[in-house]
């Protein structure tokens, strides 16, 4: 506990927390990008632009984790490195968490479903509820004070305001024999980029 309450969120976090974020900003792009069902009524031009928006937010965050492998395995400009990506990441989570109850209530009417349980299959269930039920993963309302991945966004923004200092991410060095995390997350993102990448590209240019 004093570690959360202290420290700013590590870089490891950051990073965790910027995938649960592509995920769910990939299926919403997935449902603007489909014909809404009969008795769903919403403007062709409102749902393109709010998708177009919503995939633009999306390429810029994953654009942003791409940058994150460092150059370097000088110590100094590893810190400085990852201190950029991070300040990167804020500004977007900030977005993020401007957009999302826009989002969600697009989504509960798109997918015609509810946000608090009981959600209208598989994706509007992990959605709104998270993958495999881990609630705070899912964008539930999209207003921090309903808790999820909206109040976990807003209090690590708080502890990068607020905390003392960031502990160093433990991967400092490539040359080691020990695995490290962060070949855990070029992993995910290689699977990420094979899954999604053509769906993307065919919803928006990729640059």
């Amino acid at each position: 506990m004093l570690e959360q309450k202290f420290f700013k969120p590590s870089h490891e976090e950051w990073l965790k927390w910027a995938q649960v974020v592509i995920d769910r900003l990939t299926t919403c792009v997935h449902v603007y990008s489909k014909p809404p069902y009969d008795d769903v009524f919403i403007y062709e031009k409102e749902r393109q632009e709010k998708n177009a928006r919503c995939l633009a937010l999306l390429k810029r965050i994953y654009s942003q984790t791409e940058a994150c492998e460092t150059p370097t395995d000088s110590l100094a400009d590893v810190a400085n490195h990852d201190e950029r990506v991070i300040a990167g990441l804020g500004m977007m989570f900030a977005e993020t968490l401007a957009l999302l109850p826009e989002l969600s209530g697009d989504m509960q009417k798109l997918l015609k479903s509810a946000w608090q349980h009981d959600c209208a299959g598989r994706i509007a269930s992990e959605l709104f509820c998270g993958p495999m039920g881990n609630l705070e993963e899912g964008i539930g309302s999209g207003h921090a004070e309903h808790g999820r991945l909206p109040l976990v966004l807003t209090e690590l923004l708080e502890r990068e305001t607020t905390g003392d200092k960031r502990q160093p991410r433990q991967e400092l060095h490539r040359n080691t024999d020990a695995p490290v995390r962060g070949d855990e997350s070029d992993e995910l993102k290689r699977r990420w980029a094979d899954k999604n990448g053509q769906f993307m590209r065919s919803a928006g240019r990729v640059d």
